[in-house]
């Protein structure tokens, strides 16, 4: 049985199940920055950053050396970049091991990296948008949990390293289980949805790229176990671009506001639109009666 109090500074752990004390292991990410580097002094800083800023154990992020992922191939290709599976040898941080002050870790883990297409953004307009608006809905438990991030040794491209989703994305399980998902499946669905898309606009942040092939889990069957994916695309309202002459359209086209085609902003309200799409689509499979 765990104990209830830290034995490094002896206050009570922040979570006792997980032996995570908070102020200690803040003290431990900061002396252990002069240890690792990503090679790029913005990216170290988002890190650090987010390290000395985790109220749990589940909200930490960190640079991972490229030789620590094995069996790396990639499972799908998107508009924007490319998905690979990979076996993390060493898995996430689990506590401090005050006898050999280093951290202890899970073990072996299969998760996702994401990489950016340099032909669509570059690093600063696209990565580190998505990192931001990742670590923003984190606090909501709304989004895939990402793990840190990494770097292609041959090509220098940065990497995010997510969560692998067993279970796929919900265009695929709509379209291969459609006929055997109930009523009250579906509602449990949308209501999870309406949920989560209502805590991420509560952080001012809008998708504009919401669409079932953008909304992942490890097991349908278990009806809360969704997340959002996919932030590439999405803003911070206090960030978002007010030039016209810079405002392009992407998304896929049958989930996209018709304000959008016409020119206008994205907002909050266009991805009411494409959370209206999807209802319909949960409801009637009409999209999937065509390749999109």
């Amino acid at each position: 049985m765990y104990g209830k109090i830290c034995p490094e500074c002896n206050q009570t752990y922040t979570y006792i199940g997980l032996r995570w004390c908070k102020p200690c292991n803040l003290k431990h990410f900061q002396n252990n920055f002069d240890k690792w580097t990503s090679g790029n002094n913005t990216m170290d800083k988002l890190i650090q950053d987010a390290q000395l800023n985790v109220d749990t154990i589940f909200e930490v992020i960190e640079w991972i050396p490229y030789e620590r992922f094995k069996d790396i191939k990639d499972i799908a290709k998107g508009g924007f970049g490319t998905i690979y599976k990979a076996k993390w040898i060493d898995g996430r941080i689990r506590e401090w091991d005050i006898e050999k002050q280093q951290w202890k870790r899970w073990g072996q883990l299969n998760l996702a990296l994401k990489k950016f297409d340099n032909n669509f953004v570059s690093l600063n307009e696209g990565f580190f948008n998505e990192i931001e608006i990742h670590l923003k809905a984190r606090s909501k438990y709304v989004s895939i949990q990402v793990h840190g991030i990494t770097q292609d040794p041959e090509t220098n491209e940065y990497i995010m390293v997510l969560d692998y989703m067993y279970g796929g994305n919900l265009r695929d399980y709509l379209k291969n289980n459609f006929d055997n998902i109930s009523w009250e499946e579906k509602l449990f669905y949308l209501k999870k949805l309406a949920s989560d898309f209502k805590k991420i606009h509560e952080l001012d942040i809008i998708h504009r790229d919401f669409h079932p092939g953008n909304i992942l889990s490890s097991n349908f069957k278990s009806h809360y176990n969704l997340s959002i994916s996919d932030f590439g695309l999405s803003k911070l309202i206090e960030h978002d671009v007010k030039n016209p002459e810079k405002r392009q359209i992407f998304g896929v086209l049958p989930y996209l506001a018709p304000e959008v085609f016409d020119g206008e902003e994205y907002t909050k309200a266009s991805d009411v639109f494409s959370f209206g799409i999807i209802a319909y689509e949960i409801v009637t499979m009409i999209f999937h009666m065509i390749e999109i």
